[in-house]
């Protein structure tokens, strides 16, 4: 007879997503926001097409050059959502260091986007990398840091504007579902910063962007 305890493996994934792990530290921070810049980018566009085409969609995420299209779109805003969500960090962390800090946790943060797109392959459309879009991030996040903290609704317009504008839906097909997209994507990021909120330990986790920056000097 099957036993019916529940496994170790299940137990853990359990306590996992009952008690999730503190974001306290720069790898931690740098798993969580690629992970749920990921699911932003895969979940609204792929909502959005199939809310679009209905019953032909099973006929159209089977064509290679939709698909192919759609790719592009996931990695594109991939890409804007793991800046937005920085900045929304950033706006987080602010209040736990000084006033002369601020630049430097700004270059710790711009780092860290840095980073995760240098270690992530070159999709086909992007050969020559992300390197221009790390460098436009940079400049993105510091006049953001020099401004009062924005409305997370605001600070997601960037990346629902680039999803918008690379869906593999005919411009003429989605001009009129502009507010639908970017209410999609807006909600998404909102419960991206609660749970950012929720999980992180805003104290310890400036102190080791800090200390990294100072390591990287």
């Amino acid at each position: 007879m099957a036993s019916l305890v529940p496994s170790l493996p299940f137990l853990g994934r359990l306590r996992g997503r009952l008690q999730p792990a503190p974001i306290a530290t720069a790898q931690a921070l740098s798993a969580f926001l690629q992970e749920r810049a990921f699911f932003l980018a895969q979940k609204c566009a792929i909502d959005y097409c199939r809310g679009k085409t209905g019953l032909a969609s099973y006929a159209l995420f089977s064509e290679k050059r939709f698909l192919d299209a759609l790719d592009v779109c996931r990695w594109e805003t991939f890409v804007a959502a793991l800046g937005d969500l920085l900045i929304v960090t950033e706006s987080l962390l602010r209040v736990e260091v000084a006033s002369e800090q601020r630049e430097r946790l700004c270059d710790a943060l711009a780092a860290l986007h840095a980073a995760v797109l240098g270690a992530l392959p070159p999709p086909g459309h992007r050969t020559q990398g992300w390197a221009g879009d790390s460098e436009a991030f940079a400049l993105r996040l510091r006049s953001a840091s020099l401004a009062a903290p924005r409305a997370t609704p605001q600070v997601a317009e960037y990346s629902a504007r680039r999803l918008f504008d690379t869906l593999p839906i005919h411009s003429n097909m989605r001009e009129l579902d502009e507010e639908v997209v970017f209410g999609a994507v807006r909600f998404r990021m909102i419960s991206v910063r609660q749970e950012m909120e929720r999980r992180l330990r805003a104290a310890e986790l400036a102190g080791a962007l800090l200390a990294g920056q100072n390591a990287a000097s």
